[in-house]
């Protein structure tokens, strides 16, 4: 490399490449699913959930609370994130993936897919657990898309949470029928007999 060459890449470096450190099957041990049936049973979940559901409500109408949401709506997606807030612990984002995993599948809807993959970016490792779910399998037509399909995103930057992302995107197609209200979608996940 000559001289000139050598003072280009010291003042134009090149941008750092993203690295896939992992990329597979979202797959929960045993230790997992025994931490969340026990968070699930405490009164901590109880109060974390109203606490969220109170949030998503007061963000509808556009007041704030300590917990950080921001609601996503379109024609063809509605959803919401949750971002990493002092009022819950880095633990519990994970088990709110879950806990809104199990609710969905609760009211009928199939999980599609699950991925995790682990990234290293300049100077953080980031992380993303997903789910995507669909509804039931129907072939006449008008197909009942409830909902629509839903995906649930938990990003961590360097294995603190970042957000947790809930999105329902549905269909125009005349194939399909008219979606289920998204409100409707959010009481199920806050229910807590549901599971």
């Amino acid at each position: 490399m000559s001289f000139f060459d050598q003072i280009v890449k010291k003042i134009f470096p090149k941008e750092k490449k993203n690295v896939i450190l992992t990329n597979e099957v979202l797959k929960r041990s045993q230790h997992e699913f025994d931490s969340y049936d026990e968070w699930h049973a405490s009164d901590v979940s109880k109060e974390i959930l109203d606490k969220i559901f109170r949030a998503y409500h007061l963000k509808k109408t556009d007041i704030k609370d300590p917990i950080p949401i921001a609601l996503l709506e379109s024609d063809k997606a509605n959803g919401f994130a949750i971002a990493n807030c002092s009022s819950l612990l880095d633990s519990d984002y994970k088990m709110l993936l879950e806990h809104f995993k199990k609710q969905i599948l609760g009211i009928g809807y199939r999980q599609s897919g699950s991925n995790r993959k682990v990234t290293a970016e300049q100077d953080r490792v980031i992380t993303k657990e997903f789910y995507y779910l669909k509804p039931p399998i129907q072939m006449e037509p008008p197909i009942d898309q409830r909902y629509g399909n839903i995906s649930l995103e938990l990003i961590l930057y360097d294995d603190k949470p970042h957000y947790l992302k809930l999105m329902a995107s549905v269909y125009s197609d005349r194939l399909y029928s008219e979606p289920e209200s998204f409100s409707d979608l959010v009481e199920k996940l806050f229910e807590r007999g549901g599971e």
